[in-house]
């Protein structure tokens, strides 16, 4: 007998490990710097460059990359940054170098502190989340044929499979132009990048992408004695990738991270420095998957011969929600006593997940927006601060059905940060948060996994019957009476008519065996 079989792939989570890595480093100030006197404000980002993995052992590489923001003696503001490399082992039991890693990153906590006027010490907590995701194969019974007479019956499966898998990166670039009302561009002193509202579409053939893009530079004027300025720009972005096997039916679960921005002045078309020429490469790890009714073979034997037949035990993922929603922020920020805002300058933001509960209801979300304002002050000594602010929030995340034994992967990202002047010693932070999770069950189930045709016991064979009558028991199907009594469905149409799709218990019916000794 041989047997056509539909190959099935599916993603399995086969390892999810989360470290820690611990930061503890000073820094010298270039000898073209001037010295500190005050530090204004400081970010963090890390840069991954590579995730590897070898005989259950991997390693991140990378950077985090840092940057400070300071008040220079003898006045003026500037700048600081630098690079501190990353090269973590970690242990990954079960893992090979075939399997997808899928690395997430969150800077816990950042503290730049001054030392002296030219040293700064570094301490940072970065928390690494590396997912390995193994390619399952599962195969279908979708044919059979024999040179003996074959019944087969059939049943509808629905699966969802990984259709695409694959990491991707886009690249945005926009030349932004200064406001006419400002002096042309001197020194770039800041510069600050945030991706905000992304969002990917699968089409035909290709993958749709768009968001938005929040940026803010300080610059000093070019001419002597000009103050310092700074401009926010939003730009938002669209275009098309090439995804040769992408569908516009097909289901996305598509993560996108900012991993790398740059920012430099440019000349416009009358030879003066007012563009800032802005680039910011996105990274998208592409999961599509395609939901399907597979028409398999469940069962099979021949009237000619016995069929042996060896069922397995198989498990099928399917995809049981994949919910959007957003939880709106607003909450007023204080400023430090004696401290008065005479503008705002810019606000920055990261949302920070703390817990993730599973529920009857769904998925309920615990964290924070942890939110960073620069402000004009009206100290003159210290013209620029900042004040930073945690925006607790909790979200239930509708899920009906969801247990411990599913999968979820969640995304989060703000978007609409917007901070407001309530009077000279107070602020409003409002804000959205966008939260996105594709849910997946695991379906267990027993499916054929191969079968042949023996000959059958003739001592056995020739014991039964030729006719029999037979009356109908709770339970049956015409497919069981006649797999026992070694007939076919259509044989027991033929000798009893007015028989239905289905057969109800007391019914009698005439079964005549059809054996190769009978046919013979």
């Amino acid at each position: 007998m041989e047997l056509e079989k539909r190959k099935i792939y599916m993603n399995r989570q086969k390892a999810r490990i989360v470290t820690q890595v611990t930061i503890d480093e000073d820094r010298n100030v270039p000898d073209v710097k001037p010295d500190m006197e005050r530090i204004i404000l400081q970010k963090g980002e890390v840069e991954p460059e590579e995730v590897r993995c070898s005989e259950e052992k991997g390693t991140v590489r990378g950077k985090l990359k840092y940057d400070v923001l300071y008040a220079a003696e003898g006045g003026g503001v500037q700048s600081l940054s630098g690079n501190l490399p990353l090269n973590e082992p970690v242990r990954l039991e079960g893992v090979d170098d075939k399997d997808s890693l899928t690395l997430d990153w969150t800077v816990e906590d950042l503290d730049i502190e001054m030392i002296h006027s030219r040293k700064v010490r570094i301490r940072a907590v970065l928390t690494f989340t590396i997912t390995a995701d193994g390619l399952v194969q599962e195969g279908l019974v979708t044919a059979a044929s024999a040179n003996e007479p074959l019944e087969t019956r059939e049943e509808n499966y629905q699966i969802t499979r990984i259709a695409v898998q694959k990491r991707e990166t886009y690249r945005v670039s926009e030349e932004l132009e200064i406001s006419g009302n400002k002096p042309n561009l001197g020194e770039l002193i800041w510069r600050e990048v945030e991706l905000r509202g992304a969002d990917c579409r699968p089409l035909d053939g290709a993958l749709a992408v768009r968001g938005e893009l929040a940026v803010f530079a300080m610059y000093q004027g070019d001419g002597e004695h000009m103050p310092v300025q700074w401009e926010e720009f939003s730009v938002p972005f669209s275009g098309q990738m090439d995804l040769p096997d992408s569908t516009e039916e097909m289901i996305p679960d598509i993560d996108v991270r900012l991993i790398h921005s740059d920012m430099e002045p440019k000349e416009d078309a009358d030879g003066e420095l007012r563009m800032l020429d802005t680039e910011a490469i996105l990274e998208m790890q592409i999961r599509l998957y395609e939901t399907e009714n597979v028409t398999a073979i469940c069962d099979i034997y021949s009237p000619a011969k016995e069929a042996v037949l060896t069922e397995k035990e198989a498990a099928f993922e399917k995809i049981l929600v994949r919910n959007s929603s957003r939880a709106k922020l607003s909450e007023r920020v204080k400023l430090p006593e004696g401290e008065r805002i005479l503008q705002i300058c810019h606000g920055s933001s990261q949302v920070m997940v703390d817990r993730i509960g599973v529920t009857e209801e769904g998925l309920e979300i615990e964290g924070a927006l942890h939110v960073t304002v620069l402000y004009a002050s009206a100290d003159d000594t210290a013209p620029l601060r900042s004040v930073d602010a945690a925006l607790p929030f909790q979200h239930l995340m509708e899920a009906r059905n969801i247990d411990a034994s599913c999968t979820y992967r969640l995304k989060s990202m703000a978007e609409n940060l917007n901070v407001l002047m309530l009077g000279a010693d107070e602020a409003e932070v409002r804000a959205g948060i966008v939260l996105e999770a594709i849910v997946l069950t695991r379906e267990d189930m027993t499916i054929l996994g191969d079968a042949e045709l023996v000959p059958y016991d003739e001592e056995k064979i020739r014991k039964m019957p030729g006719i029999v009558g037979y009356r109908v028991q709770p339970g049956d199907t015409l497919w069981k009476i006649a797999k026992k009594f070694y007939t076919t469905v259509e044989g027991i149409r033929e000798t009893n008519e007015g028989i239905g799709e289905e057969v109800k218990p007391g019914e009698r019916l005439i079964l005549i065996k059809q054996t190769d000794e009978i046919t013979a």
